[in-house]
Parts: C-alpha cells; sequence; structure tokens
C-alpha cells in the first residue's frame, strides 16, 4: 500500500510539473521581437519636420527681403548725400559775376564757382562754369527724369583784362591762332573741353527753387546768386496730374545758403513791389 501511495503521488508530481512547464515555456521559449514605429507614428514625424522647414524658410526669406530693402535705403542715402554735399560745395563758393552771372530753373542750373582747376593742360584759371541738369527720358509728353549730371568748364574766355586780353579769347579765335601758328602747341592753344560728369541716375525727380529774400520763386536770372536755393530730390517720377505734397515716394529736401548772394533790386522782385505801399 505505501509502495502504491509513493507511486501515485510521483505520478501527480510529475504531472504537476509537467504542467507547470507547458505553461512557461510559451513565455520563454518566444524571444521578444524588435521595437518599431508605426505607419502613423513616421507620417506624423514627417509631417512636423515639413513644418519646421517651412518655418525656417519662411523667416530666411524675410530676413534676406529685409537686409536687401536696407541695402537698397542704404544705398538711396548715399547717393542723396553725395548729391547734396557736392551742390553746397559749388554754390556756397559761387560769386557774383557780370559775365555769366546765375541762371536756374525747376530742374537745371548754371553759375560760376571759384573752385581750383583739376584738369592740366590749356590756360588754367581758378573759375569754372558749373552747370548742374537733369536728364530725361522717354517721348513727348512721356519724358520723366532719369538722372543727374553735373558740367564744368574753364572760365577763361570771359576773363577781361587791360593786362592780359589774351584772356578774353573764345574757343573760335583760340583754334584760329593755333591754326596760324603750327608752333603753338594745341594743348596750350585750345581750352579743355567740358567735363561732363553723371552724378546718379536714380533720380527720378528734381526741382531747385530760388530764395529773393522776401520768396520763393520757381527760376533766377541775375548777376548775383540768389541767397538760398532749395534742392529737392525724389527717387520715383511725379504725375504729371499730381503735386509735389502728393508726391508717391519719399522726398530729399535741402535748402543751401549761399555767401554771395543778394535779394533781387526792387524793380525786378515781383514780390517787394506787390508789398511796397
Amino acid at each position: 500500500m505505501r509502495l502504491l501511495r509513493h507511486q501515485v503521488g510521483r505520478r501527480r508530481r510529475g504531472e504537476s510539473l509537467t504542467s507547470q512547464r507547458s505553461e512557461v515555456e510559451p513565455l520563454t521559449s518566444s524571444p521578444a521581437g524588435p521595437a518599431a514605429f508605426t505607419l502613423l507614428e513616421v507620417v506624423l514625424a514627417i509631417s512636423i519636420a515639413i513644418g519646421l522647414l517651412l518655418v525656417a524658410m519662411t523667416f530666411y526669406q524675410q530676413a534676406t527681403t529685409l537686409r536687401a530693402q536696407l541695402l537698397d535705403e542704404s544705398e538711396r542715402l548715399a547717393v542723396v548725400r553725395q548729391v547734396m554735399d557736392r551742390l553746397a560745395a559749388d554754390l556756397r563758393v559761387a560769386p557774383a559775376h557780370d559775365r555769366v552771372g546765375f541762371t536756374g530753373e525747376s530742374n537745371s542750373l548754371r553759375f560760376v564757382s571759384t573752385a581750383l582747376p583739376l584738369a592740366l593742360g590749356g590756360m588754367q584759371s581758378d573759375l569754372k562754369r558749373v552747370t548742374y541738369r537733369a536728364t530725361f527720358a522717354g517721348e513727348g509728353t512721356n519724358l520723366a527724369v532719369s538722372g543727374l549730371v553735373r558740367t564744368e568748364e574753364p572760365a577763361v574766355d570771359f576773363l577781361a583784362s587791360s593786362s592780359s586780353p589774351a584772356l578774353a579769347t573764345t574757343s573760335s579765335d583760340t583754334n584760329a591762332t593755333a591754326s596760324a601758328d603750327p608752333s603753338v602747341p594745341a594743348a596750350a592753344a585750345a581750352p579743355a573741353s567740358p567735363a561732363t560728369e553723371p552724378l546718379t541716375e536714380a533720380v527720378r525727380y528734381l526741382s531747385f527753387r530760388f530764395w529773393d529774400g522776401a520768396a520763393w520763386s520757381e527760376s533766377w536770372s541775375g548777376v548775383a546768386p540768389p541767397m538760398g536755393v532749395e534742392v529737392t530730390l525724389g527717387f520715383e517720377p511725379l504725375p504729371l496730374d499730381l503735386p509735389l505734397d502728393q508726391y508717391p515716394g519719399e522726398v530729399f529736401r535741402r535748402v543751401i545758403f549761399l555767401p554771395a548772394g543778394q535779394p533781387k533790386p526792387s524793380e525786378t522782385n515781383l514780390v517787394a513791389n506787390a508789398n511796397s505801399p
């Protein structure tokens, strides 16, 4: 009996161990699979990356555009400063001259400057005839300002002197003398040709006004220069049907004081005559 019970116990214990092993084996026999992203996670990650790239490109384009605008504005300011300083340097040394005088319109100036000569050859003096004028582009009524040029030439032909009458010769007389006397070098006989210097091609609006001591006028013609010259520049063309106060762009303006300037005489100063009793 004891032997029988012992065998039955062993069989039961063996069956329990077999059942336990069968329950444990499925868990330990198959190895764990590698971790991986699902399709939804991959699509979401790509969408986030594309969004971040678009935001970065947008900021980069905005920064590039802003930098280009700042560079354009700095170039415009440099052009305006250069033109204004050049005009001021010439106008402030403009004397009253009875042969040339001072002539000005809304888009041009012509006067004498006492700048020292820069060119070599020919008869030189410290007086220069300087002309500022606007250049135009277009046809007919569609003419528009396309730039500003400066012309400079020696003022030898109107320097008359009793001790040196040869200074008053004109260019035609000088050429005739040079052709008659072949021993005279051409560089010494012929006066220097006018030098035209384009100051800028970016200006699309140019206006000069002249202060006569009482009011501003659109033109000036006289022996003495005006007391002041107002220079107005713009980089956008002004339509013909619009006044200056409705100018579509930015306006740069400077008033230049002329030390040699004098008010117009009362007989030519219409404002003074109108206000006089």
